[in-house]
């Protein structure tokens, strides 16, 4: 609309779209991202070596069942459970399965995904090479994934995240 002479711009409708764009659609595009690169994460701790370890049937060590701690491993993005590993446990019950989000507080307007084996001897299992458990497994079996994978996690986010 001309007045006088002057040139007036109407931007409502612009800046409209562009907060729903911050406030809606990037916030979902980057959930979906973060649990597409930590689902994949997860996974690929259990089934690429060194997985993680699995108690075989036939080990007379501690009382509990074969593949709890695999059974254990649980995805949150935002704080919340998106994804289980309880099914690739073999003959675990998932008791070890988190029951809420434990990690740090987030910040308003930051996202966060997070991989958890919440067994109780998860870290001692990470941290030293378990001898009762299946050829392939090993310690390690996250850090690897999480440094070797590191592009690849990102690539996934960066593809759910693109415009």
């Amino acid at each position: 609309m001309l007045r006088s002479k002057e040139m007036h711009l109407d931007m409502s409708r612009v800046m409209h779209n562009m907060a729903l764009l911050n406030t809606v659609v990037m916030p979902a595009k980057i959930k979906m991202g973060l649990t597409g690169a930590g689902n994949r994460f997860m996974i690929d701790c259990i089934v690429e070596p060194p997985t993680v370890p699995i108690k075989r049937p036939d080990y007379l060590g501690a009382d509990r069942k074969a593949g709890e701690l695999r059974a254990s491993g649980a995805l949150y993005v935002d704080g919340k459970k998106m994804r289980t590993t309880q099914h690739y446990g073999e003959a675990a019950t998932g008791e070890y399965q988190p029951i809420g989000y434990g990690g740090t507080p987030i910040p308003p307007m930051s996202h966060e995904a997070c991989v958890v084996f919440n067994a109780p001897y998860a870290v001692a299992q990470h941290e030293s090479f378990p001898i009762k458990t299946q050829p392939g497994a090993g310690r390690y079996f996250m850090s690897v994934k999480l440094y070797g994978n590191a592009i690849e996690y990102m690539g996934i986010l960066a593809r759910a995240i693109k415009l």
